[in-house]
């Protein structure tokens, strides 16, 4: 393009200079020199503007590629997680049924209670998001519904269960520090303490909350976004 713009404005000065012709020769080859030299340009910067647009959009459709691969990763881990904590409440509340009568049964024939020790809390995928929003990229994506979508996957529903998820597990240590302190009696004893029933009570009702969570928020909320990524990658 430098070549260009310096083979034209050498004809413009070769067209002053020409004394054959008139004045108004002269401005008619300069003024065509002009227009020459700025078609070229504006023609240059609009196929340089187009091939990074292209660019970036090519960038956008993979990051989405990728990105729809992890919100399926996160939808089959959500699941494998949700089974878990139903599991883990299953056996809570079974310890929870059980009468001293019933406890002090189990232990004079020499068998135990299954107290569930499950640290709970799926590996969401965030990688590809990250990578990409670190960069600078998310404005490629020129679909502002799906971007905010995005946004809000990312920025609200995923801390959301890592939140609830911690929140549940700090619980669960606490539970297990209170069998520990309880270390020097029976475990019958320590199970059918009216304490430590209610503490098991309350990680029950945690458990509950977070496979609510889990189904009504962020699962959904995966469910969608995967639905307007392969809209606009179909477009």
């Amino acid at each position: 393009m430098q070549d260009e713009i310096i083979k034209h404005s050498k004809k413009i000065q070769s067209a002053m200079n020409n004394k054959e012709h008139s004045l108004k020769e002269k401005v008619k080859e300069v003024l065509t020199e002009i227009f020459i030299i700025v078609f070229a340009v504006t023609l240059s910067i609009w196929l340089h503007s187009w091939s990074e647009h292209r660019h970036q959009q090519q960038e956008a459709s993979v990051f989405l590629g990728n990105l729809k691969n992890d919100l399926e990763n996160d939808i089959k881990n959500i699941d494998i997680e949700r089974k878990a904590y139903q599991e883990s409440n299953i056996g809570y509340e079974k310890i929870l049924a059980l009468t001293p009568l019933q406890l002090d049964s189990i232990y004079k024939s020499n068998n135990k209670v299954n107290f569930p020790i499950y640290s709970h809390g799926p590996k969401m995928n965030i990688g590809n998001y990250e990578g990409f929003k670190s960069s600078g990229k998310i404005g490629y994506i020129e679909n502002e519904k799906l971007k905010q979508k995005i946004l809000n996957y990312y920025q609200i529903y995923v801390p959301a269960i890592n939140e609830v998820d911690k929140m549940y597990n700090d619980f669960l240590f606490k539970s297990f520090d209170k069998m520990i302190e309880n270390a020097d009696q029976p475990e019958e004893k320590s199970y059918s303490d009216p304490k430590f029933k209610k503490t098991v009570e309350f990680l029950v009702r945690l458990g509950k909350n977070n496979i609510r969570v889990y189904d009504q928020n962020t699962k959904p909320e995966a469910i969608e976004l995967i639905k307007e990524i392969e809209k606009e990658m179909h477009k």
